[in-house]
């Protein structure tokens, strides 16, 4: 009785739905990190901002650190992909 998930057609599929081009690199996750402590550097400031009572500042700082947080998203989306699919 032949087993469909030990041939070689979907043996050889799967090697290449697995390839390490879907994954992020170390450059990407690092860059990423660090974007994403910029980004909590900013809502800190921003927190502190609107304490002061500056709240077109703080707003604006949140904005900022929003878009931080997205393009950290985004140069690791690739790696996100490739971990959802399993």
């Amino acid at each position: 009785m032949p087993l469909p998930f030990l041939t070689t057609a979907s043996a050889s599929a799967s090697v290449s739905s697995d390839s390490s081009e879907d994954r992020p690199t170390g450059r990407q996750v690092g860059g990423s990190a660090l974007l994403l402590l910029l980004a909590a550097y900013l809502l800190f400031a921003a927190l502190i901002i609107a304490v002061a009572g500056s709240w077109l500042i703080a707003g604006i700082c949140v904005l900022v650190a929003v878009a931080v947080v997205a393009g950290a998203v985004r140069l690791v989306r690739g790696g996100i992909r490739a971990v959802l699919r399993g």
